[in-house]
């Protein structure tokens, strides 16, 4: 994943934005560091959207055994960003401001939690099936 783009919020242009940066190799990155992704989301800020951000794991995970290929590239990049953006400790906010660190890492999810609603639920449907 290339450099972020800055902007002076964060919303779904930002996430999407940043996602066209997002190639194969970044969604390997996620498989690579899922332990330390796994320890960052077991943090207490995360604690109310835990499972969500399990669910984006196990899409890009289904994703990348080709058992679920209804999704778009673009959502599975926006995820990838998403996920990327919570590990990297430098991002807009710094992670090692305890608590307000974190505070862009959720504004981030959010943003992508709008932008692909409809996959997650077509997403759960399958699952469900």
């Amino acid at each position: 994943m290339k450099k972020t783009k800055h902007k002076p919020h964060i919303d779904k242009d930002f996430v999407s934005e940043n996602a066209k940066q997002i190639d194969k190799d970044d969604l390997n990155k996620i498989h690579r560091k899922r332990k330390r992704l796994q320890k960052i989301l077991n943090l207490k800020v995360f604690a109310q959207h835990r499972q969500k951000f399990k669910l984006l794991i196990e899409i890009l995970q289904q994703y990348k055994k080709g058992t679920y290929k209804k999704i778009p590239w673009r959502s599975v990049a926006s995820i990838t960003f998403t996920l990327l953006y919570v590990i990297n400790p430098f991002d807009i906010v710094p992670d090692v401001l305890p608590v307000i660190g974190f505070v862009d890492d959720i504004s981030v999810f959010m943003a992508l939690m709008r932008l692909i609603d409809e996959d997650i639920n077509d997403f759960e449907s399958w699952k469900s099936t």
